[in-house]
């Protein structure tokens, strides 16, 4: 049987399902990131594009396209929560965070994040044991 997770917006308005395991689970800390969502670092879970769909609320989201890169951010057109967002590869990368606020506060073992990517690009230090990889 394959494993299925969603995570849905604050207003219940739209619900998104992953099927599978994520290809990564990691810190991002490149530019890009920090520029379509406006955090320090990114803590992904990236799935392929067929493994993510908006199970209810369809019409309910919004896709912003960066201007200038490969990027979209989907999020809720009532109460503006992400769902997930795209990079330049394709994939459907969900926020940790939002895994985690969807399902009882909890990340799946095997779902924890694995490293630290593109860290030599960092605004912020972290000090942990993960990887740090360019």
């Amino acid at each position: 049987m394959t494993d299925k997770h969603q995570v849905h917006c604050d207003c219940n308005s739209v619900e998104v399902t992953m099927t599978g395991e994520p290809k990564i689970h990691a810190y991002c800390h490149c530019e890009d990131c920090r520029e379509l969502l406006q955090v320090p670092y990114h803590s992904v879970l990236a799935w392929e594009p067929d493994q993510v769909e908006v199970t209810k609320g369809k019409q309910e989201i919004v896709e912003f396209q960066h201007p200038h890169k490969r990027m979209k951010r989907i999020f809720c057109k009532h109460c503006g929560d992400v769902l997930y967002n795209t990079n330049a590869m394709g994939w459907k990368l969900v926020s940790q965070l939002m895994f985690r606020k969807c399902n009882d506060d909890k990340l799946p073992g095997s779902y924890l994040s694995t490293a630290h990517f593109f860290y030599g690009r960092r605004i912020v230090d972290v000090n942990d044991q993960l990887p740090k990889r360019e």
